[in-house]
């Protein structure tokens, strides 16, 4: 099943006015960081995953993506500190991970943001330049 199918765009606005660039990079973050679970090969991701359903990983790169709004907004000010998630946000989530599920879901999320800020450089639709502005590409879908 294609990530679109499991994650989709209509989870990132609740109406017209937040149809923005911002977050349509957090909906691209979250298909992102669903592809990365996948792929992964690590021990307490497999572990970790075999507990999951393809729906309830959907529903957890969605809220984890949400969730790294205030990381954006950091990384545009430069704030390296702020700029990648915390194990908290996974911990909050999924109360009943082990802190070694938690570092490897951690790495995960850093690996998938990083790739996908490497494709924002040279993205012509520059949503991390124009966050508040309207994306069409939502209408699209």
């Amino acid at each position: 099943m294609k990530t679109e199918n499991l994650i989709p765009a209509s989870w990132f606005y609740m109406n017209e006015k937040q149809k923005t660039k911002l977050n349509w990079h957090l909906y691209e973050y979250a298909c992102k960081l669903f592809e990365h679970i996948e792929e992964c090969r690590n021990i307490l991701i497999e572990k970790w995953k075999s507990q999951q359903s393809d729906e309830q990983i959907a529903q957890f790169c969605a809220y984890f993506s949400k969730r790294t709004r205030q990381n954006v907004f950091s990384l545009m000010e430069d704030d390296e500190d702020g700029a990648l998630p915390t194990e908290e946000y996974i911990s909050d989530y999924y109360h009943a991970n082990s802190e070694g599920e938690n570092s490897a879901i951690l790495e995960v999320t850093e690996t998938a943001m990083i790739e996908l800020l490497e494709v924002c450089r040279v993205c012509p639709t520059r949503c991390l330049d124009e966050i508040n502005a309207h994306c069409d590409m939502f209408d699209r879908m």
